[in-house]
């Protein structure tokens, strides 16, 4: 007879390994859209979501994650109507603090915090050549990068869904 430990390590691994191999796609389609067209797909959150809940069950800490859920939407709400990021990115990140939980959220907001600071310096660094004219596209860009040229010469906006997906990423 195996012991206890040994015998439950198959549904660790199933709750640790299947939600992140549920929601990389999820995140990725999200980054995508938002990256393209600044807009984050509720069909998305609301998949990120059920995986979060989901994860949390078989896990037996569906408290901690709803908390943390609700506060990362609280926070997003907040940021949200003060006009710094939109309210994809708000229910992005309140559906992904249900995925990390309070195990993965020191991680999530540190790589979350880090990489939305790199985004927002790398759009900033590129304005200005971009506005004075100095980085052309080449023919036959993208239409998304296209889009992104024009962003850049008005006013940049950051594709933040972008961060929160890495940030989710690390604390899964």
């Amino acid at each position: 007879m195996l012991p206890l430990s040994v015998a439950a390590l198959p549904l660790a691994c199933a709750v640790s390994v299947l939600p992140l191999l549920c929601a990389a796609p999820v995140l990725m389609a999200a980054c995508v859209s938002d990256v393209r067209r600044r807009i984050i797909p509720d069909w998305s959150v609301l998949a990120l979501a059920a995986i979060g809940i989901g994860a949390a069950v078989l896990g037996g800490s569906l408290a901690a994650h709803l908390a943390v859920g609700g506060l990362c939407l609280l926070t997003g709400g907040l940021l949200a109507i003060s006009g710094l990021w939109g309210w994809g990115d708000a229910k992005l990140l309140g559906a992904s603090g249900l995925l990390v939980g309070l195990d993965g959220l020191v991680p999530f907001a540190n790589v979350m915090v880090l990489t939305g600071a790199g985004l927002a310096l790398l759009l900033i660094s590129l304005r200005r050549p971009v506005r004075a004219g100095r980085l052309p596209l080449p023919p036959g860009a993208p239409r998304w990068l296209v889009a992104e040229h024009r962003r850049l010469r008005a006013a940049p906006s950051v594709p933040y869904g972008l961060a929160i997906a890495a940030g989710t990423l690390a604390g899964m």
